[in-house]
């Protein structure tokens, strides 16, 4: 079910608000770049800086965009299993294709507590989970072996891995692994993953579809080849923190700022030159790789 290139869509701001326009134009962008879908309301949204009402009109306005072209999961984080729940309750209503949810963030459970944790998600609602392995967010990892014991849940159908230790382990388990560390997507693919919740796809969705075609038909170096030179720009897109520098190349090719919500900071200026200069890397790596580039939020 979970395969291909999903993008966790950022969150336009303007003068302190949600940009719906921006958000919307933006979701449109990819919708012909080959991706496999959304993940609304993520880390790289800001989820947790925005409102419920921000969050709500922010999910509404991606729907509008994917609705009937593309599947969209939403986010679900914080501290205490109780909130999960009732914000899964909130999202019920809407037609969201199911849930990327994390461990609970800053109490450190066991592994016990992290297995109850999710069985719990999983009992509450029938549409799909998507587990969220990021320890260095939330204090604590999902071992592969709980997640042998999750999969009993025939509802938690992916993880998104950002363990690179952790892909070979989960090979032989019966749910679809997703990349979520943007420079070792090629090795997840090597160890069985079906694709990635790629941040960095906003700026090269395409690149990364064509490394995983190229890789899935056998084409390996070529894919190897491919992915390599995208390491410099991906490297400089988490070199602040996450969004600053993802929204400060958007804002080089579309109608949005590079505005993020303190305490997240701004891409500073020498940031900003980088990207500008890996900006044109990634532009020659489309017209030397993509014999017919799909529309391309790049462009």
């Amino acid at each position: 079910m979970l395969k291909g290139i999903w993008v966790p869509l950022v969150t336009p701001l303007r003068a302190g608000r949600v940009d719906l326009d921006a958000l919307r134009a933006l979701a449109a962008a990819y919708l012909d770049s080959g991706i496999a879908g959304f993940v609304a309301l993520g880390t790289t949204a800001e989820a947790a800086l925005l409102s419920e009402v921000e969050r709500a009109a922010a999910l509404q306005a991606i729907l509008d965009v994917a609705a009937g072209r593309l599947p969209v999961f939403v986010g679900v984080g914080g501290f205490d299993t109780r909130a999960f729940l009732e914000e899964i309750d909130r999202l019920e209503r809407w037609e969201v294709a199911g849930y990327l949810v994390s461990p609970p963030a800053y109490l450190c459970p066991n592994q016990a507590g992290v297995l109850w944790h999710f069985g719990q998600v999983a009992l509450h609602t029938r549409r799909p989970v998507m587990l969220y392995d990021v320890p260095h967010r939330t204090g604590v990892t999902i071992e592969p072996s709980t997640v042998r014991q999750l999969t009993r849940h025939l509802n938690i159908v992916g993880i998104k891995e950002c363990v690179p230790a952790h892909f070979d382990a989960l090979d032989s388990l019966p749910l679809d692994v997703l990349c979520g560390t943007d420079g070792a997507f090629l090795d997840c693919l090597a160890a069985g993953g079906s694709g990635g919740v790629l941040a960095s796809a906003h700026v090269g969705a395409d690149l990364f579809v064509e490394v995983q075609r190229l890789y899935e038909v056998g084409r390996v170096t070529e894919a190897q080849t491919l992915f390599d030179a995208m390491q410099p720009a991906i490297r400089l897109l988490f070199s602040a923190p996450n969004p600053a520098a993802i929204k400060a190349m958007l804002a080089f090719s579309h109608d949005m700022t590079a505005e993020v919500r303190m305490p997240i900071t701004p891409a500073s200026p020498q940031l900003v030159a980088e990207l500008r200069r890996v900006h044109g890397t990634l532009e020659r790596l489309r017209a030397e790789w993509l014999t017919a580039p799909a529309a391309s939020p790049l462009h």
